[in-house]
């Protein structure tokens, strides 16, 4: 099938990252994903399936499979595979494609890909969902199609785990993950769980999904989301809220192979699951280009009125003789990242090193790792580099964000007064 469903948008911000963690059972010392001021915060790897799961709900499956009833609808399988980050605040937009429906005999399988960009175009997540539907016969193909990842069985090797994680839901857990789009009320009305079969509502399998995930990043992955290249996994039994998870991971090269165990009743909720780590070439990224890469050594972005400022920024700030620059990288010493977004949404970086040689100024995030980095808009960002604002009272008022050293903040407005002067700003 050819035909795309979508697009649909997703507005998120830095608050429903949080949430999302929080859905999945991150803490307070889980700061790269619950604090955004943390320099490392950003989305945990499984917020992929987020802003896919409205192109996945908007399906018109009665459109090809006969006489549909949502009501047999189960959720199989997920794939998420990672693209270029994901911003921490913007619109993504997804577009959905029919990629394979599978003749099980008792039902078939309606596999659905979903692909997701960012403001710029950019893929930053692939999904497939895997639904099975009960009672549709004799629709779709004898065999599944090969995808890779996607297909792969994932079954565990025959010895002992090499690592084990455990962890206790809460009794609350569906009803907090559903506050991150999924609202399906079989996980918080009891009147539809029991149609269901289910004495109380159960757990959502993304929320799951989620949990052991995050298992396997802290305990393969550094706790960072950029070492993740792809996810798996296969719902072998449902989850009730307050049971206990114990995810059991074999690592296989760059492969870890997982499963996850409900302790309480000594069954299997997923099965056949892998995580795949970015290999040591770290280029696993589905996209091939990214409209948000302005390296380079000018300073120039069309759409920006923040690049008029940082050009001339750069233009002062590279002047004068070779004694006065180094003095003034010797009084600053530090390297400051600008995360800026315009008003259509678009993001670009650029940085300004008063920490190295001579001091610079381009695009594109800082060569190594920023001592700060400032998030703002564009129009705040001009406010700010013309002097009519400062940065300490932006950051109270929640007009930038400041990422890394804080105190840097109060150098920052001594930067680029000192650079305004010498440009006439």
């Amino acid at each position: 099938m050819d035909q795309t469903y979508g697009p649909t948008e997703h507005e998120y911000n830095e608050r429903d990252l949080a949430l999302y963690a929080l859905g999945v059972g991150a803490t307070r010392e889980d700061l790269s994903f619950v604090y955004e001021n943390d320099e490392n915060f950003g989305p945990l790897p499984t917020f992929g399936v987020v802003p896919a799961f409205s192109t996945m709900m908007a399906t018109p499956f009665g459109d090809f499979i006969p006489d549909f009833n949502p009501m047999l609808l189960l959720h199989g399988e997920q794939y998420l595979e990672l693209g270029a980050p994901a911003p921490t605040a913007g619109v993504l937009t997804t577009t959905g494609k029919i990629v394979d429906i599978v003749d099980k005999g008792k039902g078939c399988v309606v596999v659905m890909g979903t692909t997701t960009k960012d403001a710029a175009g950019t893929v930053v997540y692939y999904n497939e969902f895997s639904n099975f539907i009960r009672g549709t016969k004799n629709v779709g193909n004898k065999t599944a199609k090969a995808r890779g990842a996607a297909t792969a069985h994932n079954e565990p090797p025959n010895r002992i785990p090499d690592a084990v994680v455990t962890e206790k839901t809460s009794e609350s857990q569906a009803a907090l993950y559903r506050l991150s789009g999924d609202t399906n009320p079989l996980h918080i009305d009891p009147n539809m769980s029991s149609i269901g079969g289910f004495d109380v509502p159960i757990l959502h399998g993304l929320c799951s999904f989620g949990i052991a995930a995050k298992h396997v990043l802290k305990t393969f992955g550094g706790a960072d989301a950029k070492n993740i290249k792809n996810i798996k996994a296969r719902f072998s039994k449902h989850v009730f809220p307050g049971e206990t998870l114990k995810t059991e991971m074999w690592k296989e090269g760059n492969k870890i192979i997982f499963q996850v165990r409900v302790m309480e009743r000594d069954v299997l909720a997923i099965s056949n699951a892998a995580v795949e780590l970015v290999g040591r070439g770290g280029d696993v990224h589905i996209a091939t280009e990214d409209a948000n890469n302005f390296e380079g050594a000018g300073s120039a972005v069309s759409g920006f009125k923040s690049s008029q400022v940082l050009d001339a920024l750069k233009a002062s700030i590279e002047s004068g003789s070779e004694e006065e620059r180094a003095a003034r990288v010797k009084k600053v010493k530090a390297v400051f990242q600008f995360d800026i977004t315009n008003p259509a949404g678009q993001s670009a970086s650029w940085y300004i090193d008063l920490k190295n040689g001579f001091g610079a100024v381009a695009t594109g995030a800082a060569p190594g790792k920023a001592d700060a980095t400032v998030i703002v808009s564009d129009p705040d960002f001009v406010t700010l580099a013309s002097g009519n604002a400062n940065s300490q009272k932006m950051f109270m008022a929640g007009k930038i964000k400041i990422k890394g050293q804080m105190m840097l903040a109060m150098k920052l407005d001594d930067v680029l007064q000192d650079a305004k002067k010498r440009a006439k700003l």
